[in-house]
């Protein structure tokens, strides 16, 4: 009898990261197409990353409320709409809450199964187009989750994750000001923290948004920060006697974030998972450049389509974000470089990653669980990498509301301080499935240093929970 060797599945590593900055709904980016905006995005994550998009074997969208814009197999549609190969497929994820990390999930898994080698992940999270709830708006269908009420109906009925937050935090015995103090405090990380490394600006595209003096071609090139005189003041969102205000809610926002996913395995150059030194004589292709944030040199052309009339694409097609770019084109580059390695499948991988996927996990419990038994995903996704929560260096939540982050803390035994270090939506708006990749952006746009080396990212409501614990090179 003939034994065949079982190869192992190949580590998933992050070659790069991108995302615009997170504005307010009829904001900046309410004049953008969901399709158009994430291809401005990918290209960027493949310009820093090295591969070319003949390199795809896929691209994988995070969209809660895949209809209208975001409809219609989004994911093939941005494939097609950014120039890249007809041959590379593409499929959206929709998991309720937790679709951006699921769709991070099914990526790896992907990958780790053989099926894939490099896929593009995108979040989306463009509001202003396709606002939250938007498969329930148009009814023509018929109502989406018919028959769930009738099952939930002598338990009072289901209720959207920001109402049974705040009543279960009331259960909690956590009170108004602690939120509206947690919620100052996130706003507070968030302004202090700057500009990320992982934003790439884009032009304004104005839509509707015109009247509030927002002018097409201004760069937008950081997040806006709420912010509140006396939040004290304000009346309960919800309920009279509610905990939950304006302050402490994170209302729908958009933007868009991108992660790419490549396979390592024993044939490729081990150092290719070491990033370059700080004070390397070039630049990282994961260090943000002329059109972010501080460059006062960015141009509204580097980021906004064409003009309908140009001769080298359609109005439809975004350019690359950066036009005057001279960087070596993938694969050329030093030794070091992005991009200056190939794996044993053929696919470029990069020569510096970002990190590697240690974990993964996902959850669902009771429908009025507004944390979606987060404690479940959290322990699978730390049993797969095979370390301890006290291990985690940085801890990444998305904040619906200030009530859900508590919440999570409480249902992990673990002090609320540790999370969301760099604030979260509370401060600026949740702009649903590209918020996950944010927060997978931010914490990982920066190089590791000594003491970083975990991270771990949770998404919870009550459709579910996911975690992801990502290995930061050192």
């Amino acid at each position: 009898m003939t034994t065949q060797s079982v190869s192992a599945a190949p580590t998933v590593m992050v070659a790069a990261v991108a995302r615009t900055a997170v504005r307010p709904v009829d904001g900046e980016l309410a004049g953008w197409n969901p399709v158009v905006l994430a291809g401005v995005v990918g290209r960027e994550v493949l310009e820093r990353a090295g591969p070319a998009p003949d390199d795809l074997d896929e691209v994988v969208v995070g969209c809660a409320d895949p209809v209208g814009a975001a409809g219609a197999d989004v994911a093939r549609a941005i494939v097609l709409a950014a120039g890249w190969p007809v041959t590379v497929g593409g499929h959206v994820v929709d998991r309720g809450e937790t679709s951006g990390l699921a769709a991070v999930q099914a990526a790896a898994a992907s990958i780790r199964a053989g099926q894939a080698r490099t896929v593009l992940v995108i979040g989306l999270g463009l509001c202003s187009v396709v606002p939250p709830g938007a498969a329930a708006l148009n009814r023509t269908y018929g109502a989406p989750w018919g028959g769930v009420a009738e099952r939930f109906a002598e338990a009072g009925g289901l209720l959207p994750g920001p109402r049974l937050a705040e009543r279960a935090a009331e259960d909690a015995g956590i009170g108004r000001a602690e939120l509206d103090a947690a919620a100052e405090e996130s706003r507070r990380r968030r302004a202090t923290a700057g500009a990320s490394p992982a934003i790439v600006a884009v032009a304004a595209r104005p839509g509707d948004a015109a009247a509030r003096g927002v002018y097409p071609g201004d760069p937008v090139a950081a997040d806006v920060v709420r912010a509140w005189d006396d939040s004290a003041e304000l009346p309960p969102a919800f309920d009279d006697d509610g905990l939950l205000t304006a302050a402490t809610f994170a209302p729908p926002a958009d933007g868009v974030a991108a992660v790419l996913l490549q396979a390592v395995d024993d044939q490729t150059d081990p150092s290719a998972s070491q990033p370059p030194a700080p004070n390397a004589a070039h630049t990282s292709a994961n260090t943000p450049r002329s059109t972010h944030a501080t460059d006062d040199h960015t141009t509204p052309s580097d980021t906004q389509p064409p003009a309908p009339n140009a001769a080298h694409t359609s109005a439809n097609t975004p350019r690359s974000t950066h036009a005057t770019d001279d960087r070596p084109p993938p694969g050329a580059g030093p030794a070091g470089q992005l991009g200056s390695t190939v794996t044993s499948g053929g696919a470029h991988a990069p020569r510096a990653a970002l990190a590697t996927v240690a974990g993964l996990g996902r959850a669902a419990g009771d429908p009025f669980d507004p944390v979606g038994n987060v404690a479940v995903a959290t322990e699978r996704a730390l049993a797969e990498a095979g370390v301890e929560l006290e291990a985690i260096d940085d801890l990444a939540v998305v904040e619906h509301d200030a009530a859900t982050v508590m919440l999570v803390a409480r249902a992990l035994d673990m002090d609320g301080e540790r999370f969301n270090r760099s604030g979260g939506a509370v401060a600026t708006g949740n702009a649903g499935a590209a918020e996950e990749l944010r927060l997978i952006a931010d914490g990982l746009a920066v190089p590791a240093v000594a003491g970083k080396r975990l991270l771990l990212t949770i998404s919870a409501g009550p459709t579910g929970s996911a975690a992801v614990v990502w290995q930061m090179s050192i």
